[in-house]
């Protein structure tokens, strides 16, 4: 062999060698806890340090004091910094006493005793509704936290953490501002679906072992709790679980984690059990699908509207979380496994094909009583796109197709 052809085998055997040497020092730090959440929830890298200062609203596009920063407690000790966000209609009627209003800077002392609070709690024409986004939808106000870890927020992220801290939330709208569920809307975003997901079946099924129990145990009361429905759970962009994301996911869109294991199964199978975070998504949709079986009146508002819906939204064009991941929640939910094809519906439906995001966009309705109803729908193009679409899933979710009457608000967890 020629020398010039002896030495590019040679240093292509030293490249080859260091590539496989370097992935499995990442694969074996994978396998520690901490470096594993680092990896996952990366909630260190933001742009804080860049000099973003999210106590100064007006910088990110909003009105003077249309934003009230506020910190709420979770029962296990940490601070989350939140925020509550005025519908513009209400802004507008408001405006001179908004502005005027004297704050310090940062989040309020006691949010209970702001103008802001005063809209939402009732004190208004209107009686409000809360949501986690949309707030040029009239009358919606929305309501959204760093989980622990995350931007002001103390703490570290772990998946019993962000459960109880989208809990905690909940928990203050109803008990404190006296929303009631079927006037909330929960709408989660990438790694917020996850949550999104876990604090939904939370309150349908508060004794539900799908449940962290260390979030369990801070409302032991809850076990007594009759189930609980909300106006709507939206999920855009969803994954079925940590593991099965984590087999197909690429950074960026272009850097495989796990592909490169699809050879050897069992030490990805390894790899995927011990993480610590698994965020059994479709587990829990599924068991919130069955939670409410037979209960008409749980799924009925104080104004005779169905409520309880679940809406999933996915891309074909997601680089990040593939549309598949919202196919196989459909599997799921329908008590099927994970090959393609025909599903099992309900015994009045018979068989349900669950959606097939490869035929293009499309949705699906699932409509049964005594069950929340589910929609799927696969759009072409994310981003914008999906924040717009947000406003067509209202209408679904209320029943109306023109100006929203009273008060909802938005609980919006996004990552």
């Amino acid at each position: 062999m020629p020398r010039t052809a002896t030495s590019l085998v040679r240093k292509f055997a030293v490249g080859l060698s260091v590539a496989v040497g370097g992935y499995a020092i990442i694969l074996g730090l994978l396998l520690t806890p901490s470096v594993q959440r680092f990896a996952i929830y990366a909630h260190r890298i933001n742009t804080l340090f860049l000099g973003d200062d999210l106590n100064v609203s007006e910088a990110f596009g909003f009105a003077k004091h249309q934003v009230t920063p506020f910190n709420l407690q979770t029962p296990d000790g940490e601070t989350l910094y939140a925020w509550h966000v005025l519908p513009l209609d209400i802004y507008t009627r408001h405006e001179k006493a908004l502005r005027e209003e004297s704050r310090p800077y940062g989040p309020v002392d006691d949010f209970t005793k702001t103008s802001a609070f005063a809209r939402l709690t009732g004190n208004d024409p209107s009686p409000a509704r809360v949501v986690v986004t949309c707030t040029e939808k009239p009358n919606t106000h929305v309501l959204t936290i760093d989980y622990r870890g995350f931007g002001y927020s103390t703490g570290s992220p772990t998946e019993a953490g962000l459960i109880t801290d989208g809990t905690t939330l909940v928990e203050w709208v109803m008990k404190v501002a006296g929303i009631p569920p079927d006037r909330i809307v929960i709408i989660g975003q990438s790694l917020g679906t996850a949550v999104s997901s876990a604090v939904a079946l939370h309150f349908a099924d508060p004794g539900s072992e799908l449940i962290p129990s260390e979030t369990r145990e801070l409302w032991p009361s809850s076990g007594q709790r009759i189930p609980t429905a909300f106006l709507g759970i939206v999920l855009v962009a969803p994954f079925s679980s940590l593991p099965s994301l984590m087999l197909t996911y690429r950074i960026g869109g272009v850097l495989p984690i796990l592909l490169p294991l699809r050879p050897f199964p069992y030490i990805a199978g390894i790899l995927t059990s011990r993480m610590p975070d698994k965020w059994l998504s479709a587990d829990r949709l599924s068991a919130y699908y069955g939670a409410f079986s037979g209960s008409l009146q749980v799924l009925s508002s104080t104004e005779g509207r169905s409520i309880g819906s679940l809406q999933i939204i996915h891309s074909v064009r997601d680089m990040d979380i593939p549309y598949h991941q919202t196919e196989m929640i459909c599997r799921r939910i329908f008590r099927e496994g994970s090959e393609p094809g025909v599903y099992e519906g309900t015994e009045a439906e018979g068989r349900l094909r669950c959606i097939d995001g490869s035929r293009g966009p499309g949705a699906q309705d699932v409509k049964e009583k005594g069950r929340p109803k589910v929609r799927f729908e696969i759009v072409e193009y994310g981003g914008e796109y999906l924040e717009n679409f947000l406003s067509r899933l209202f209408a679904l979710l209320t029943g109306h197709q023109g100006t929203i009457e009273s008060l909802r608000i938005l609980l919006l967890l996004r990552q």
